[in-house]
């Protein structure tokens, strides 16, 4: 199966894809009788690199390939541009290996205007780059305001000829680092962040680490799916089914011993309570994938919907907590007795 073909089957079985329970259902938030605060005066507004947006939600990375991502990229972008949400697009590896951009250029700057968006690239596909400064064909082509370097290697080990040789792979992203005219974000591709690798990338010139813990969407399974010869390696299907970090977990095991770093969530996020919570757990931004992709693939009116119920769910919650801006919710407002460890 060629690159396009899989990119479409990602679409496909990820639109199937039922979401598991979440970590964030066992996290539970301090409620006030008396939150002295006003609902509507409540400030979502965040920056994103000098530029501000009305939530401190944006869209996660989804999808690259497929002449179909074009029409999904469209929508989510100009939904943000409606809200002012920032936007992170899909791998775009196709672009330096094939020429293709599938949308994946002007257009969707054009779409989002002047707001936050992030460049995609695989770190196992860095070695095969002739040079570091061929990364300039996907910055400069969408104005990047940062470039987004995703870790798979679960996802890879289980896709027909998938790349397996992750040696010197931080060497490769501390050379982007170095290279790079944008800030560099680490996103893990639904299995977290461990600490270890963390404080690799964070030592490397990394600034912002975007968890992705499990509980979204299982890029695993549909590379299983996916393989026709999956049966050779493995007896059954569901066998790493449990492999991995949650999101919380990930936060809270990097906030303590990197309290430093920057840290973005995303992997499970299913409305704005889940947003909040993860900002309660230590991250600045969170990010949305699963629960846009279905909007996404019908217009630019069905991603309005799910943002702005997210914008509500997040200002009900910080209501509900007697919190007046979101970049003051913290650990204190978690209830006492909630597990978080």
């Amino acid at each position: 199966m060629d690159n396009i073909g899989r990119k479409r089957g990602h679409i496909g079985s990820a639109l199937d894809q039922e979401q598991n329970q979440s970590c964030f259902d066992s996290i539970r938030l301090k409620h006030r009788s008396l939150p002295n605060v006003s609902l509507e005066q409540i400030v979502l507004d965040t920056q994103f690199f000098d530029k501000t947006t009305t939530a401190p939600f944006f869209v996660s990375s989804m999808t690259g390939g497929p002449s179909e991502s074009e029409r999904i990229n469209r929508h989510l972008a100009e939904a943000c541009n409606e809200l002012r949400i920032a936007m992170g697009v899909g791998s775009q590896r196709i672009s330096i290996q094939d020429g293709e951009t599938f949308g994946l250029n002007w257009s969707v700057r054009h779409a989002i205007g002047n707001l936050p968006l992030f460049a995609n690239f695989g770190a196992v596909n860095l070695p095969h780059l002739k040079a570091v400064e061929e990364l300039g064909r996907i910055l400069d082509p969408i104005e990047a305001d940062a470039l987004i370097l995703h870790l798979n290697p679960m996802q890879e080990v289980f896709q027909s000829n998938g790349d397996t040789d992750w040696r010197n792979i931080i060497g490769h992203i501390s050379e982007v680092c170095e290279w790079s005219p944008v800030p560099v974000v680490v996103k893990e591709v639904g299995f977290g962040l461990d600490l270890d690798s963390s404080k690799e990338l964070v030592a490397a010139g990394v600034k912002i680490l975007d968890v992705a813990g499990t509980g979204g969407t299982r890029f695993a399974d549909i590379e299983i799916e996916l393989n026709t010869n999956i049966g050779e390696i493995l007896s059954t299907n569901d066998v790493f089914n449990n492999w991995g970090y949650t999101t919380a977990e990930c936060l809270i095991n990097i906030s303590r011993a990197l309290p430093s770093t920057t840290c973005w969530a995303s992997g499970g996020v299913r409305n704005g309570l889940d947003v909040a919570k993860s900002m309660c757990l230590g991250a600045s931004a969170v990010g949305i994938a699963g629960r846009l992709l279905r909007p996404a693939t019908e217009s630019t009116d069905a991603v309005l919907t799910v943002m702005k119920q997210f914008k509500s769910e997040l200002r009900i919650t910080c209501f509900g907590l007697g919190v007046q801006a979101v970049g003051d919710l913290n650990t204190t407002h978690i209830l006492d007795g909630t597990r978080v460890d």
